[in-house]
């Protein structure tokens, strides 16, 4: 069954400011049997979550990014010294239905956890230290309860920013999705949807999702199609969050890469830009 890992605080003398709960799947003894014929201690003293509590979720094929593992740590370093908003973490291993393992942690977050905030993270990501709160800075539980870092795709060996915009289709006249080939920078934009790769989500949104029953066993995530074609699961929430009247935004100055054969980030879009346009930029 799942058990809670705690961090220590690095507050003097090792005591729990806000433990970190880590959701895992171990075989262990649980903590209430002896070791070596002595009872072990219970640890039954829980703080309460800080305003704007975080619990960060990834699912995996078994194995993360080095990438990954680095910002991670980082991340939960970086909180633990300063804010320490991250109350939880949440994993599950995922096979090629990753809609099936998103929904049972989405589930987990609010059931299990009573924190504001879900920070959705792909174990291929690389990411400061920082952002996190670059994105808490401009998220809203009213204005902006979805919030996406800038994260990017590839296609064809072309690389793209995951922001898309609605478009008709005029062979169908039916609403499609369309990718957005420039983006201001530094900037909060809203969009029709985005990516799950580096994404935050305030619980409100989530709860309201789950009241509309958009589909009993894929709740929030779900491979689905639009005017024809097939359409992810990110994608499917987002546009499930427009149909709720949330809306959904990206901050490109959140600046995540994602870890293929090598690192697809905003540098490498850039200097692909530049050599489409003969050096100008």
């Amino acid at each position: 069954g799942g058990h809670d890992a705690r961090l220590p605080s690095p507050s003097a003398g090792g005591s729990l400011a806000h433990p970190v709960r880590v959701h895992t799947t171990d075989t262990r003894r649980p903590a209430e049997e002896t070791t070596m014929g002595k009872p072990r201690p219970k640890l039954t003293y829980r703080p309460p979550v800080p305003d704007g509590g975080v619990v960060v979720a990834f699912i995996h094929p078994g194995q993360v990014s080095a990438f990954f593992l680095s910002s991670i740590v980082t991340l939960l370093l970086a909180d633990r010294s300063g804010p320490q908003r991250i109350v939880g973490m949440v994993q599950e291993w995922s096979s090629a239905n990753v809609s099936a393992s998103r929904n049972e942690l989405t589930a987990q977050f609010l059931d299990k956890y009573t924190a504001e905030w879900l920070l959705w993270v792909d174990a291929d990501m690389a990411f400061g230290h920082d952002s996190l709160d670059l994105l808490l800075d401009v998220a809203d539980k009213d204005t902006a309860p979805i919030v996406g870092g800038l994260c990017f795709g590839m296609t064809n060996g072309q690389l793209f920013p995951t922001i898309y915009n609605l478009a008709v289709d005029p062979d169908t006249d039916e609403p499609v999705t369309v990718r957005a080939v420039q983006y201001p920078r530094d900037s909060v934009v809203q969009v029709a949807a985005t990516g799950a790769a580096f994404l935050l989500i305030h619980r409100s949104a989530l709860v309201k999702m789950r009241e509309r029953g958009f589909n009993r066993t894929f709740p929030f995530f779900q491979e689905t199609e639009m005017g024809g074609r097939p359409t992810g699961e990110d994608i499917t929430f987002c546009l499930r969050a427009m149909a709720l009247e949330i809306p959904v935004h990206v901050h490109t100055g959140v600046r995540v890469g994602h870890h293929k054969s090598h690192l697809l980030d905003e540098d490498l879009f850039d200097a692909q830009q530049t050599t489409q346009t003969g050096g100008d930029s």
